[in-house]
């Protein structure tokens, strides 16, 4: 298996240590054994990581169709298609106290707080194939620099406020 993704970090592989002890025992590894490999073999407890990090990465990249990714100013959304990205973003202008990296804050919420700020918004779209075909590399990247699974709720809202 080539390797497409990073290594899983510690904390990430701890999420998933139910997950990681059955890949184990499916390549013929118990707990004692995996012990002796740590201690005796880091090229191969290296490659067992590895290994193990694209399946999961892999995994959760097949069933992303939406991501967010927020900044205090700046929200995109970004809708994963087959064969390409759409992103939908609003970008606050103006002086406001909201914070779009909020996660606890409704879009409705946003916009009623920007309103009764005097703030504006930008809206602003986008789309493009995938660099190099490549979606599963595409999405990676943008989890990567932040972006997280999401639900379609602020796709659609944006969408719907772009007329």
């Amino acid at each position: 298996m080539s390797q497409k993704y990073r290594r899983l970090r510690r904390d990430e592989l701890e999420e998933v240590r139910p997950q990681f002890v059955k890949f184990l025992a499916v390549n013929g590894i118990d707990g004692a054994s995996w012990t002796r490999i740590k201690a005796d073999d880091p090229k191969r407890t290296d490659a067992l990581l590895l290994q193990f990090s694209q399946i999961v990465f892999q995994g959760v990249i097949d069933k992303v169709e939406y991501l967010l990714q927020r900044s205090k100013r700046d929200l995109r959304t970004y809708h994963c298609q087959a064969d390409k990205i759409v992103m939908n973003g609003m970008m606050i202008e103006g002086t406001t106290d909201l914070d779009l990296s909020n996660e606890n804050i409704s879009p409705e919420e946003m916009l009623r707080q920007m309103r009764a700020s005097g703030a504006s918004v930008k809206l602003y779209a986008g789309e493009r194939k995938y660099r190099d075909g490549d979606r599963d590399q595409d999405i990676f990247l943008l989890m990567e620099q932040g972006a997280l699974i999401s639900d379609d709720h602020m796709f659609r809202t944006l969408e719907k406020l772009k007329g």
